[in-house]
């Protein structure tokens, strides 16, 4: 007698994030006054991520990056109203392609606004120049890493 392939079980995923709130304002993040019984009663049986920290104080470049996993300077997305490219690899595109049915609930803005190529180059001549050669200032160049692993030279 043949058995079927055992099914590994795969997690739920529940992705909470609320815009704006800090996590010491929520009774699991150690609030005695402000009470979130079901948040808590969440909490108790999740993973929270306590020790977390955002890729950008702003709230659509840090989205993208939580969803695309790349700091800002990569994904492109700087600054509020800059559209994360369509064919952007996300987590959720990933989880989809892994068999998972996602769902975006609420606020996500992540295609609004302003494309990034609507800001173009100006032919003006600048209003100062750069005494840096280019890329001095780049935090993550991923074409870097297109063909090798990253060096700890490469910091």
């Amino acid at each position: 007698m043949t058995s079927a392939p055992m099914q590994t079980a795969r997690p739920n995923i529940l992705w909470i994030v609320a815009d704006q709130l800090r996590a010491d304002h929520v009774g699991f993040g150690g609030n005695p006054i402000v009470r979130t019984p079901h948040l808590d009663a969440l909490a108790a049986r999740a993973t929270v991520f306590d020790q977390a920290w955002v890729a950008n104080p702003i709230c659509m470049p840090n989205r993208c990056s939580m969803l695309t996993g790349r700091m800002p300077s990569a994904h492109g997305v700087i600054f509020n109203d800059r559209s994360l490219a369509p064919n952007a690899n996300t987590c959720a595109r990933e989880l989809a392609g892994a068999g998972y049915r996602t769902a975006l609930i609420g606020k996500a803005h992540l295609q609004h606004g302003l494309s990034r190529n609507v800001v173009r180059d100006r032919k003006e001549s600048p209003t100062f120049e750069n005494p840096y050669p280019d890329g001095w200032d780049t935090l993550e160049n991923p074409e870097t890493y297109l063909d090798r692993a990253p060096r700890i030279d490469d910091f």
